[in-house]
């Protein structure tokens, strides 16, 4: 009796185990790899994309960053990256990643609600992996979509299977992974036999973000982690370079957005000004806050908030066009701006000191990086400034993929390429 009943129990974990294989999700730990048949693709080029979180667009120049330097000078550069607003790390990495701004995208805050799914915010680690929160389609499904092998190290949206496709490898986020072994990883990787190997590769480190928080953008904690960031960026390239497909590998190092110096003096709380029965629900973080006022309380919300010095309030009938920042359901119909340098609140307990991004991007402080540097770019090159969205088209391009539609071209970053990529 009790052997049958183990050889049922046997067959059926033998059945499971078949399953998920041919569904091709196996996972192991918190790495997610399609173990399935698919037939990739080999005859594409490598591209690699670090993002180091809040890396501002002048830190190599108040900063020593000599390995950065040096990628300018054997590849391309950027004067200036631009966000979109609100220059905010998920909204602004995932329009890296998708071409579209934010109010297409979806992701119109690191916290935000959606009138039917209900709140998104990076703590709940179930909202993050739910697809339905993402719109548009990443680089890494139109890559997986046109067979060629993605791999994403903690990119903003690569932990959902977005249209129903995750990136061949992916993992779940854990900042305790050190940048070194991160490196270590993406290396080993590319070292992988060549029908193995992920032709794009999306990767990401939480800093100088945190640092630029905590004790702002010109600190000399801030100087020491940006300066360490481009020993790692050194570091990464000399394993590059001792790889066979080195002289095939193209390198992207970029931002999400910059940072700025704020003050507990330059801070305004709004429910100090406000009556509670005005307001239905409150979104957002400083310095970008939105507000979905109860019924017939829109105007008396506006005028006490039109007045308030340091503030920009805007209805979305008033949004201006340059924000782009009207067109989802998921945006309140007010949404307030603090000016540059100072911050708004919502119920505070304090003031906040160090820096802070999320500004109107006209702010220069909230721009980027994008270095760039491997057989599809230009050598000692610089780009004029262009908007994030523009890259996802350089990217498609790099890697000779049908691109989904976008808010963003390939005009403002053909410059950058070599003619036989560009045309």
């Amino acid at each position: 009796m009790y052997k049958k009943f183990f050889c049922k129990v046997n067959c059926f974990i033998a059945l499971f185990i078949f399953l998920m294989i041919v569904q091709g999700c196996v996972r192991n730990g918190k790495t997610g790899t399609a173990t399935g048949k698919k037939s990739y693709r080999t005859d594409v080029p490598y591209l690699v994309v670090l993002s180091m979180d809040g890396f501002r667009w002048d830190y190599p120049a108040i900063y020593h960053t000599p390995n950065l330097d040096s990628i300018a000078a054997t590849g391309v550069k950027a004067q200036e990256l631009v966000p979109c607003f609100p220059s905010k790390t998920f909204p602004n990495h995932y329009s890296l990643a998708t071409g579209l701004y934010p109010e297409h995208h979806g992701i119109v805050q690191n916290s935000f609600y959606d009138p039917v799914l209900g709140k998104y915010t990076l703590s709940d680690r179930k909202a993050v992996k739910n697809p339905e929160f993402y719109f548009g389609e990443p680089i890494w499904v139109t890559a997986e979509k046109q067979s060629v092998r993605s791999a994403c190290f903690y990119w903003p949206g690569s932990e959902a299977p977005i249209k129903g496709v995750y990136p061949d490898i992916y993992k779940q986020y854990d900042g305790s992974v050190s940048f070194e072994a991160r490196i270590d990883t993406v290396i080993a990787w590319l070292g992988r036999p060549a029908g193995e190997r992920p032709h794009l590769i999306m990767w990401y480190f939480d800093e100088p973000d945190h640092t630029g928080h905590e004790y702002g953008p010109e600190s000399e904690q801030t100087k020491e982690v940006v300066e360490h960031l481009d020993s790692l960026a050194g570091v990464f390239c000399r394993k590059i370079n001792q790889l066979s497909i080195a002289d095939s590998v193209n390198l992207v190092f970029t931002s999400d957005h910059g940072m700025q110096a704020i003050s507990p003096e330059r801070a305004i709380a709004l429910d100090k000004l406000l009556k509670d029965r005005w307001v239905n629900l409150v979104g957002g973080a400083n310095p970008v806050l939105m507000i979905d006022p109860n019924a017939g309380c829109t105007d008396s919300i506006m005028s006490v908030l039109k007045n308030v010095k340091h503030v920009k309030v805007y209805t979305k009938s008033s949004m201006p066009e340059s924000l782009h920042y009207s067109d989802s359901n998921r945006i309140f119909d007010i949404v307030c701006v603090a000016d540059s340098a100072w911050s708004i609140y919502w119920k505070a307990s304090h003031f906040s000191t160090g820096g802070n991004h999320g500004y109107d991007p006209s702010n220069r402080n909230m721009h980027a990086i994008f270095y760039a540097t491997g057989p599809a770019f230009l050598k000692n090159y610089v780009s004029a400034p262009f908007q994030n969205i523009h890259i996802y088209p350089l990217f498609a391009r790099i890697l000779g993929l049908i691109p989904a539609a976008t808010d963003g071209s390939l005009t403002p970053t053909a410059d950058m390429l070599r003619e036989n990529v560009r045309e």
